[in-house]
């Protein structure tokens, strides 16, 4: 109990006493409101409520006891009953107070106006017994707290499911996104080591198509295998090594095919890792044209071939026999074979010199309009003029270079005797199908043809 309310029980059961002096004093209304104030045990430092408690105790406990019977669910509609009645139980107070002290005896204004600040406040009956029985009689205010507390307790509770429903799926997602990347980096890996070794075989296989490391020539025993490396390329399809190594299966299927289309128009391969075969003929129905794979090595030794097989479709049948004997005589013939003497029918080579160790051009069509030097028959005719002489070593010397660039291949060529310039022998050297290739000097060994990018100028 606290220390107010235990000096109010205290001061409750002291005897009240009505003293005469002080009743001497009071009008007949006075003295009987003091009076019942003093039997319903007020004390003279009691506040209006105070006194109104005491006085109405009987009234007070009756409610008190009303008041319980109502559950928590009728006591907001109680309450607000209660209040109406209260209200009009001060007035009638009020208004009995007023008539008690009669009409010409007005009470004294100050206790009144305790009355009137009273009917003003209205104070409810609920907290007035909250008052004196608050563990005992549940209040409007304690059912709020409680309902909001449970509210409040509901929004926290579903905050934490809400925020583990989170945390459960996040968690979740997580594990399937790193068992996903495992996964995919698993078979990555393996896709990848698959790969290598599928790049790896169809290298292997590619290179074994050619001769050496430079893929200048290729081996005719592997044509075959071609589609073994196609079925490899297959395997690599879907791959960031794919558009290479399509590449180089087309580039290598390309010059295969040109090699054989090549070989085709002879009685025998012409071209044989590489190399050509001098002895190989042309068909009699043979057919050539130009073929360009894009490999430089391959594509001079395709020209090579084609020239061969051209000079010998429009050589006579006579100076096959001729070219024949030339041929075979100069494979046995080293590159510095001393010239022959013999004389040639055709006038446009030297009678001393004849072909310098090359092919007969009877009966080829040569390209003399591109000559770097224009072209003088008499000259020509002056055969035992000793400007045509070559000086030593000039001619090996450009025949040797020649080959090294491909523009002839072993004796397979053409050289004629075209002008003498200041004392100086001019030739031009031709494929053996008649094509041109360059204007030489034959005593200075200075040497120019009509490509692109060579010196314009001559020597003399």
């Amino acid at each position: 109990m606290s220390k107010k309310r235990h000096d109010r029980h205290i001061t409750e059961h002291q005897e009240a006493q009505f003293d005469f002096d002080d009743a001497k004093d009071l009008t007949v209304g006075e003295a009987m409101l003091k009076n019942e104030e003093v039997e319903a045990g007020v004390l003279p430092g009691d506040s209006i409520l105070d006194k109104y408690v005491k006085q109405h105790k009987d009234e007070i406990e009756a409610d008190k006891f009303e008041t319980r019977q109502f559950s928590k669910d009728d006591l907001v509609e109680k309450e607000e009953v209660e209040e109406i009645e209260e209200t009009q139980t001060l007035d009638n107070l009020l208004q009995e107070l007023r008539e008690g002290t009669g009409v010409d005896s007005p009470a004294p204004e100050d206790e009144l106006s305790q009355f009137d600040d009273l009917e003003l406040t209205r104070v409810s009956e609920a907290p007035l017994v909250e008052e004196f029985e608050t563990e005992d009689i549940p209040t409007l205010h304690r059912v709020t707290v409680s309902e909001d507390g449970n509210s409040k307790k509901k929004w926290v509770l579903y905050g934490i499911l809400a925020a583990l429903v989170v945390l459960i799926l996040g968690t979740g997602y997580y594990v399937y996104r790193q068992v996903d990347r495992s996964t995919k980096e698993i078979q990555t890996s393996q896709s990848t080591t698959n790969t290598q070794s599928d790049v790896e075989e169809f290298n292997n296989l590619y290179d074994a198509f050619y001769t050496d490391s430079n893929k200048t020539a290729l081996k005719n025993s592997q044509f075959d295998k071609l589609g073994q490396l196609k079925t490899l390329l297959d395997k690599l399809e879907g791959s960031r090594e794919y558009t290479l190594a399509k590449s180089k299966y087309d580039s290598l299927a390309t010059q295969i095919k040109a090699i054989q289309d090549v070989n085709a128009q002879f009685d025998k391969p012409a071209i044989v890792d590489g190399v050509l075969d001098t002895n190989a003929k042309a068909k009699s129905d043979a057919k050539f044209t130009d073929i360009k794979t894009g490999n430089t090595e391959i594509d001079k030794v395709l020209d090579k071939a084609i020239s061969l097989g051209k000079s010998q479709q429009t050589a006579p049948s006579s100076s096959s026999s001729s070219q024949e004997s030339s041929s075979s005589s100069t494979e046995r013939a080293t590159d510095n074979t001393s010239p022959s003497s013999s004389v040639s029918s055709n006038n446009s080579v030297s009678a001393r010199d004849d072909s310098h160790g090359g092919l007969s051009s009877s009966g080829v069509d040569l390209q003399r309009a591109s000559s770097r030097v224009p072209f003088n028959q008499s000259a020509v005719d002056d055969s035992n003029n000793s400007a045509w002489d070559f000086a030593d070593g000039v001619l090996e010397k450009i025949l040797a270079t020649s080959r090294s660039r491909g523009y002839i291949t072993g004796n397979q060529y053409i050289l004629e005797r075209v002008n003498i310039v200041n004392g100086n022998g001019y030739y031009n050297l031709y494929k053996p199908d008649g094509t041109y290739l360059f204007t030489l000097n034959c005593k200075t060994g200075y040497f120019v043809g009509n490509g692109s990018g060579h010196a314009d100028a001559l020597d003399y």
